[in-house]
């Protein structure tokens, strides 16, 4: 059910730095299956560099948060209940195990959490089943589907404010469309705009196509599918400011930084 399928995707997260909390939003990437002994391999957590690193703007400096939480879906064998817990991974391991590119400009962090996850499978009680299903690189958008393209509906799912479904431990579903030329990048940098109004907390965000039961098979041909389809767009980053040069009072030449309600979204590739 695509119900399920989401709300085991996505994970909200909390950061820590000196005496400041931060919220987040995040999701699970996998490149291959469990192993063997039940144990995951190529596990990772993906969301934005800039909630990784807190900024000193003043200083002009970053610096790595003192921790983060994120939280792993279990099922309860005899009812079905959905719960949570969390995994907390300190200073030392953030930086030992995420990696970032070497362009500052790249808002993308991806974290190894493999040992962290397996110690807890080890360690958990069992009665329980883990559900934290990951995106892999079946869900990127490929040729053999349904063109993406401007004006095309898009979903984002993220913890906006760390908001969610407290009861059911669900997301925030947000909708949105693509509001550049797909394909294109946007301003320079390697992704597309969309049309959507999110808030702090959002950043780290899944953004997904629309669900649909209609997709294309290998030939190109029009197919039904009996579960609905997405596939991962990208990464929500945050809001394009856009500065605009006005003339006070005084008539000094100032600038205004102005939002549109736009979010940019790094490309999944």
């Amino acid at each position: 059910m695509l119900d399920k399928q989401i709300l085991y995707i996505s994970t909200p997260l909390t950061m820590k730095w000196k005496n400041h909390c931060y919220t987040a939003s995040g999701f699970f990437f996998q490149y291959s299956s469990p192993n063997e002994e039940n144990e995951l391999s190529n596990y990772w957590l993906v969301t934005n560099r800039h909630v990784i690193y807190a900024e000193d703007k003043e200083n002009k400096k970053q610096y790595l948060m003192d921790s983060i939480t994120f939280k792993i879906r279990c099922e309860k064998k005899e009812n079905q209940d959905i719960v949570w817990f969390e995994i907390t991974m300190s200073k030392d391991e953030i930086q030992a195990k995420t990696k970032v590119l070497a362009d500052y400009n790249v808002d993308i962090a991806v974290i190894d959490i493999c040992e962290k996850v397996n110690q807890f499978i080890r360690e958990s009680p069992d009665n329980l089943n883990l559900y934290a299903l990951p995106i892999t690189e079946q869900e990127f958008p490929n040729k053999n589907q349904f063109p993406i393209e401007v004006c095309d509906d898009i979903a984002v799912i993220g913890y906006p404010n760390g908001f969610y479904d407290e009861k059911n431990l669900f997301p925030i579903v947000k909708n949105g469309t693509i509001a550049s030329m797909w394909g294109a990048n946007f301003r320079g940098r390697k992704g597309f705009a969309i049309d959507a109004k999110l808030f702090p907390g959002s950043s780290g965000s899944l953004v997904i196509t629309k669900p649909r039961r209609e997709d294309l098979d290998d030939n190109g041909h029009l197919i039904f599918k009996k579960e609905k389809v997405f596939y991962c767009l990208g990464v929500f980053s945050g809001e394009p400011i856009f500065t605009q040069k006005i003339v006070n009072n005084e008539g000094k030449l100032i600038s205004i930084d102005k939002f549109l309600n736009l979010g940019f979204v790094w490309y999944a590739s």
